[in-house]
C-alpha cells in the first residue's frame, strides 16, 4: 500500500510540479485546498531555490541552517507570518528541548537558533520567495526588551532583512510568553520528539 501511495506522490510531482527553480514551481488549485503531502511536494520543487537565494551572501546561519534537523514534517500553512508557509529548522543546541513543545514555563539554552524558511503561493498558482527568518536565544542579560531572543532574517536574494526585532518580530512572540515566546508549528506538522 505505501508503495502505491508513494507511486502516487511521485506522479504528482511529476505532472503538479516541476522541479528547479521556484519559478517552475506551480500549482493547479487554491492553496487552501492543498493537502500536506502536495505541499511537502512543492516544498521539495521551491527549497533549492530557497536555500540558493539565502545562502547567496554566504551569511554564516544561512550556511549552517541546512543541516540543522527539521522540526516541522512539511511547510506550516500560512499563519501569523504574513500569510507565508513556513518550515522550521532548529540547530542542534536546542532540538531535543524545542520538540517537546513544552507549553508550561520551557527555557530554551542559549546558543539555540531556530531557522524559518518562507514562501508563499499567489492566487495564479506560483510561488513567491519570502525571507529566511532566525529567532536566537541569547538570554536576558543580552536581549532583555525580547525576552532573551535576538531576531533576525534575510530576503530570499541573502541580503539582510531589516526589522526592529522589539517593534515587529517580538510584538507577536509575546502571545507565547508561557512557550519561552516560540510559536511552534501547527499539531498536524509537528516533527515527534
Amino acid at each position: 500500500m505505501k508503495t502505491v501511495a508513494n507511486l502516487v506522490l511521485l506522479v504528482i510531482a511529476m505532472v503538479w510540479v516541476t522541479p528547479g527553480h521556484a519559478a517552475d514551481c506551480k500549482v493547479d488549485k487554491p492553496a487552501a485546498d492543498l493537502t500536506l503531502e502536495e505541499l511537502d511536494t512543492l516544498y521539495e520543487c521551491v527549497r533549492p531555490d530557497l536555500i540558493k537565494g539565502y545562502q547567496k551572501k554566504k551569511k554564516e546561519k544561512a550556511l549552517a541552517y541546512t543541516d540543522w534537523k527539521a522540526a516541522s514534517t512539511t511547510p506550516q500553512a500560512p499563519g501569523t507570518h504574513s500569510g507565508q508557509y513556513l518550515m522550521t529548522y532548529v540547530n542542534p543546541v536546542g532540538f531535543d528541548q524545542y520538540i517537546q513543545y513544552n507549553t508550561d514555563s520551557t527555557e530554551m539554552p542559549n546558543g539555540t537558533i531556530i531557522a524559518k524558511e518562507a514562501f508563499t503561493i499567489t492566487k495564479k498558482g506560483k510561488i513567491k520567495k519570502g525571507p529566511l527568518l532566525f529567532m536566537e536565544r541569547v538570554g536576558l542579560e543580552a536581549a532583555p526588551k525580547t525576552g532573551g531572543w535576538k531576531y533576525s532574517g534575510l530576503k530570499p536574494n541573502g541580503k539582510k532583512l531589516k526589522v526592529k526585532a522589539a517593534g515587529f518580530c517580538h510584538a507577536c512572540h509575546q502571545a507565547w510568553p508561557h512557550q519561552n515566546f516560540m510559536g511552534y508549528p501547527v499539531e498536524a506538522v509537528r516533527v515527534k520528539g
